[in-house]
Formats: structure tokens, sequence, C-alpha cells
């Protein structure tokens, strides 16, 4: 008879793997990341099936946990400048204060490991932010914007900004600040470029 599933345990198993996928990347292997856990390897099997599982749901919690903080108050509603300004901040704050989830989350997203429908249904948990970015980078830039150049400007200048925040905490304000007007502005230049 199967025993009964421990929501302790399953958490343990999510954070360990969390920690191992971000300092070794997907390729930890169950029986590492159960030791981590202090369970033993078929245990990881009793809520996970397989390996791909258990990061396909590792890749849903940390996205939750995303959408969730950037999506969690409402905006100033300007439909630019300052709703833009406001998710940026979020998006900061949260990456800053979970840099190991931040990191997993990147190597999860190039991972092949992590099935195509699990992507698309994490995907979907930022479809509002993903509206809200539309709309402010077509009112700085126009129409013509490439949404996913602007994407990948924004995560490499977030990354940038996280890496300067944990060398510099008490800056953090004015590096978050900073970081935005060098996107903003940027995004601006796409406008004159053409891109």
């Amino acid at each position: 008879m199967a025993r009964p599933a421990s929501e302790e345990k399953r958490t343990a198993i999510l954070d360990a793997a969390t920690e191992l996928v971000a300092t070794r990347g997907t390729g930890a292997s169950t029986a590492k990341i159960a030791r981590k856990a202090g369970v033993a390897e078929g245990t990881v099997f009793t809520y996970f099936a397989t390996k791909e599982e258990l990061l396909g749901a590792l890749l849903l919690e940390i996205e939750g946990a995303l959408a969730g903080a950037l999506l969690n108050e409402p905006l100033p509603g300007d439909g630019g400048r300052e709703d833009m300004q406001h998710f940026w901040n979020r998006l900061i704050d949260w990456g800053s204060a979970n840099p190991r989830q931040w990191r997993t989350l990147k190597r999860l997203k190039i991972s092949s490991q992590v099935p195509d429908h699990v992507r698309v249904q994490g995907e979907r948990l930022f479809d509002e932010a993903t509206a809200l970015i539309a709309r402010a980078l077509a009112r700085q830039a126009g129409e013509g914007v490439s949404f996913r150049y602007a994407g990948l400007i924004m995560n490499a200048i977030a990354e940038a900004t996280f890496d300067a925040i944990a060398d510099e905490p008490r800056q953090s304000e004015i590096l978050k600040q900073r970081g935005f007007a060098i996107f903003w502005s940027g995004i601006a230049a796409l406008a004159e470029t053409g891109q």
C-alpha cells in the first residue's frame, strides 16, 4: 500500500531541486536531490513519476511565485512608463530576494528535460504581464517593436541589476532605478532604429 503524500516532503524535494539546479544545472541526479531533501531516492518518485515531471513541477512552482509577485497589486494604470516601471520594480525585487529561484528558472527554461506542454502552461501564467508589457512597449517604441527582442533586453538588464544589487545591497533602490532607465531608454532607441 502506498504511503500518503506529505506536503512537507514534496516541498523539501522541490527546495532541494531548486538549490541543485541553480548550482549544478538540470543534470543534477534525483539521488542528489533526494539526499539534499533528506529523503530516500524512491520517495522522489512517490511525488514525481519522472525527473522530467519533477523539473516541470519546479518550473511551474517558480513561475507561479514570480507571476504572483508581478501581478499582486494594481498598476498605476497609465499604460506606459509608469506601469512598466512598476512591473520592473516588482521583477527586480523578486529576483533580488530569490536569486536561487531566478537562476533555477533560467536553467529550466532552456532545458530539454522540461516538457513543452509544461512550458506553455507556465507561459500562460504571464498572459496578463505579457499584455501589460506589450502595451507599454508599443506606447514607447511603436507597434513595430519586436516583443521578443525587448524581452531579451529586459532580462539581460535585469540580470545585470540583480548582480549589481548582490554586490551593493545598500544601493538596491538606486540600481533598480538605473536599470529601468537604461531599459526604457533602450526601448525608445528601438523606435528610432525600426527594430
